[in-house]
């Protein structure tokens, strides 16, 4: 519930007091003070879901918002039919006011000192998770992630048009990368160092880094949903903070994932869990801008526009801003369309050799595939886990499945075979019982 204040002219009043009575809206009124003698104060509640309707409903009838108009969450409230009007708008999909969401989507914000410090130890908890293979450690990682908040505001500065929101959310979210990636780098040097983790350990062989050495058409997926959620649960009734755990998820592992690279001095899975991340944040800023469109946010007059400068320096920020956003999302998106191309190739070779008769046997369990970086690697390590139900061994497969990749593919890689054996029963349940007795 909100409890709204307005102010309204004598001469609007009925008017506006009508549009509350057919809306069976509980409302006060008293007398505006001193100059606002001519000025009557109105105080009304209503579902939060109800605000930007009513609202539009009372400037049709000359009321203007911009004058006075204060909106305050409401713990509870008693007025005649309150039971009625909740039910009728609880079932009623809404939106929130614009200006009701924007400020939703400032009270998530930290200073940068708190924001920071906890961008660095969320950055801590998902490397130490990584490490002990634990993925309980690294959901708690995304929890105490803050990243939502800037995330979520510069969608909020695109769709209103707020330059100065958006330009300052796209750098807490650059820095707070740039922060999260060192802390982690840091964090996983000093655990080599000091002997707490295998100096010799294999980082691209951890079950939960494997996952994000290199980009997937998947992982854009995930950012772009992640993002839309994120918004939606800001633009509605819903707890955007909850929803921000599945941004965290796109972002916080991939962050630790680049920084265990660079602590490893492993450039290939640095590289391609950076590229993840970049795209990652991309599609949750694309995802949560486009959602924000979709329910129909648009610019308003909250400032004087992304382009309006006061001042040179402010120009240079903002284009600044831009031309380096750009240039990031350009060179991500070409070297991803580049390794996509790779993995869809790669997918369909292997399926073409585990599909022949010769491997009836044989199923495809999971495939990970290296990012290909010919700068730092001559070959690109593809890692295929199948199942098999027979001892049967196939000594020449990897062979195989090595030279079909790269006759599709043009380019020389090394495939890692893993074999996940299992046993089928060949009767039923009930037939097995009764064999027993």
């Amino acid at each position: 519930m909100r409890l709204l204040q307005i102010s309204v002219a004598d001469d609007r009043l009925d008017a506006v007091l009508e549009v509350l009575r057919e809306r069976d809206l509980g409302y006060s009124v008293s007398e505006g003070a001193a100059e606002q003698s001519d000025r009557t104060n109105v105080s009304f509640v209503l579902p939060a879901d109800a605000v930007e309707t009513v609202l539009e409903d009372l400037e049709e009838e000359g009321f203007d918002r911009g004058e006075f108009t204060v909106s305050v969450k409401t713990e509870f409230a008693h007025f005649d039919k309150v039971d009625e009007v909740q039910n009728r708008w609880g079932k009623t999909p809404n939106r929130l006011a614009p200006a009701a969401m924007r400020s939703k989507a400032k009270d998530l914000r930290r200073n940068m000192r708190s924001y920071l410090w906890m961008m660095i130890l969320s950055a801590v908890v998902a490397t130490a998770g990584i490490f002990t293979g634990s993925p309980a450690i690294v959901v708690g990682s995304m929890v105490i992630a803050p990243i939502v908040s800037p995330v979520l505001t510069a969608d909020v500065g695109v769709v209103r048009n707020d330059r100065d929101m958006l330009v300052e959310s796209l750098h807490m979210q650059l820095v707070g990368l740039v922060v999260a990636v060192v802390a982690s780098a840091a964090f996983a040097w000093f655990a080599r160092e000091l002997s707490i983790i295998p100096t010799t350990l294999s980082i691209e062989q951890l079950e939960l880094m494997s996952v994000r050495v290199s980009p997937s058409i998947l992982a854009l997926v995930v950012g772009l949903t992640a993002g839309a959620a994120g918004a939606y649960g800001l633009a509605t009734k819903g707890q955007a903070t909850i929803v921000g755990v599945m941004i965290a998820a796109a972002l916080i592992p991939t962050a630790a994932a680049t920084g265990i690279g660079i602590a490893w001095g492993n450039a290939v899975v640095a590289v391609g869990a950076l590229l993840l991340l970049v795209i990652s944040i991309v599609g949750v800023n694309a995802g949560g801008a486009l959602m924000l469109l979709y329910l129909d946010y648009r610019p308003d007059d909250v400032d004087d526009g992304l382009f309006t400068f006061e001042s040179a320096r402010q120009a240079a920020v903002v284009l600044g801003t831009i031309l380096l956003v750009v240039a990031i999302v350009g060179v991500a998106g070409i070297t991803f369309a580049d390794q996509h191309s790779f993995e869809r190739s790669t997918n369909a070779a292997i399926s073409d050799v585990v599909g022949q008769e010769e491997y009836g046997a044989l199923g495809v369990r999971s495939t990970t595939i290296q990012y290909t970086a010919p700068t730092f690697s001559d070959r690109t390590v593809v890692t295929v886990v199948l199942t098999k139900t027979s001892g049967e061994s196939f000594p020449g497969l990897s062979d195989e499945l090595a030279a079909a990749i790269a006759e599709r593919t043009d380019r020389d890689v090394i495939v890692q075979v893993q074999f996940v054996d299992y046993q089928r029963s060949n009767v039923s349940g009930s037939n097995a019982s009764a064999a027993g007795a």
